[in-house]
């Protein structure tokens, strides 16, 4: 039935691989697929480190004279506790007036002291700092603890309201919770320290996550594959038809052959080059990862975070990641085979360009189908694993995540892999009649006789 496929195989895949649009298309992809990884590390962690550079500056000052005319005996060393660098140690002493602060300092020769003036208008309150004349602070450290009292807001208002610091610790601190189920809180014993039923239930959580952006990842992959290399098969398997070669080359070949090796022969460019593609993405990934771990150590950056530690959810194992890639490996070759049976029912290069609406029909029908039932849904009906086209599209999502019985995927393997050898057959017979026929049209009865002959 393959008669003499290598040397199709072999003659297709060299004119695809060698061809300078190939050539560059690949290597540009694959640095902007580089770069763009590297930058989902790199510019998230610029921008929080940029943050943190930008954090508040200290004011300097030991002391600050506090004149309050809102609350007189208001006491703001609780604002120490808000935990704020260079804020976490200044000593706030009531005074009763400006002159009254001046002449403390004066006295006792403070050269690290400021004095703040609070006071009311009708809508809040305003907040004035003022530099002692024999103070080695200036302006700009005045200005710091502006900043300061912005940035801490509420707590501060509340503090300068005369909430007195012990209420104000209580204030200021942070509600905390437990979780229990009912035989945990009899033994006092939250579901945190159970470990393993968090992890399991995280997962749970994510999977469903993680199964939707595969499949949309997977949907991706096949559509752009079909695009970019599925008029490039119809158009490759059409072309003889066009020249007096035909006789003579499907006596050296079977029907079967021509197809599977000019098929086989382009697909394998496409996935050689997806493969480089998804080793610059991993490249970039080791790069991002090591330069955020070398130049960013500590910026807290959650899409990072939630990378470096993919890893460790433990859903991805080898053995179904292999399965996975051979699935997805399965459907793309599966919709190629409509491609064949497109070029091969089509007589002419034009005809072959109308004819590809076959499969590209059938792509976007299955999407669709997938979407409405599966990715909007809880869990997606089995009938979508075992229909060939949809399969194609979710399986190889599911197996990775480990989220579907071994028995259903091999199920739904085994019928794609059943479907892509009748395709084949069908295609190359197809071929055969439409090359020998060429001039005499075929009756629907005859067509029908030949293919289930298999002359």
């Amino acid at each position: 039935m393959f008669r003499n496929f290598h040397k199709v195989f072999r003659f297709t895949f060299k004119n695809q691989f060698t061809t300078p649009g190939y050539i560059r298309a690949t290597i540009v992809v694959g640095l902007l697929l580089f770069g763009i990884t590297v930058a989902v590390f790199v510019l998230p962690s610029m921008i929080a480190k940029d943050e943190e550079t930008d954090s508040l500056a200290s004011c300097g000052a030991d002391r600050i004279y506090v004149v309050n005319e809102v609350s007189p005996d208001s006491d703001l060393n609780g604002l120490n506790l808000l935990g704020i660098e260079g804020y976490t140690d200044i000593e706030y002493i009531y005074s009763n007036s400006i002159d009254e602060a001046l002449s403390t300092i004066s006295d006792q020769g403070e050269v690290t002291s400021l004095i703040m003036d609070i006071k009311k208008d009708d809508r809040h309150l305003t907040l004035a700092m003022i530099v002692p004349d024999s103070s080695l602070l200036g302006k700009d450290q005045a200005e710091n603890y502006g900043d300061f009292a912005v940035q801490a807001g509420a707590s501060f208002v509340i503090g300068a309201a005369g909430i007195n610091s012990e209420n104000l610790v209580l204030a200021l601190a942070e509600s905390e919770y437990d979780v229990y189920n009912v035989s945990g809180y009899m033994a006092g014993e939250d579901i945190y320290a159970d470990e393993e039923m968090m992890e399991e239930k995280s997962n749970s959580e994510i999977l469903p996550m993680f199964n939707m952006i595969l499949t949309y990842v997977t949907i991706f992959i096949i559509y752009m594959v079909i695009i970019l290399y599925g008029n490039s098969i119809l158009q490759n398997i059409v072309l003889e038809k066009t020249s007096k070669l035909m006789d003579t080359m499907l006596i050296s070949v079977s029907p079967q052959a021509m197809i599977f090796g000019k098929m086989m022969g382009i697909l394998l460019t496409g996935i050689i080059q997806l493969l480089i593609w998804l080793a610059a993405v991993v490249l970039g990934f080791v790069t991002g990862a090591t330069l955020y771990g070398s130049l960013f150590d500590g910026a807290n950056v959650p899409v990072v975070t939630f990378l470096l530690s993919f890893a460790e959810l433990g859903i991805f194992k080898p053995v179904n990641v292999i399965l996975g890639i051979l699935a997805l490996v399965m459907g793309v070759v599966l919709y190629s085979s409509m491609a064949a049976i497109a070029g091969a029912i089509s007589s002419s290069r034009e005809e072959a360009s109308s004819n590809q609406g076959l499969f590209i029909v059938i792509l976007v029908v299955c999407f669709y189908l997938v979407l409405i039932n599966g990715l909007t849904a809880a869990e997606a009906p089995t009938w979508l694993y075992l229909l060939p086209f949809t399969s194609a599209m979710v399986l190889p999502s599911v197996i990775c995540t480990g989220s579907i019985s071994m028995t259903v995927a091999l199920a739904g393997m085994g019928i794609m892999l059943v479907c892509l050898v009748v395709f084949l057959v069908v295609a190359g017979r197809l071929y055969k009649m439409m090359s020998l026929y060429k001039g005499s049209p075929v009756k629907i009865g005859k067509a029908l006789k030949m293919l289930l002959a298999g002359r």
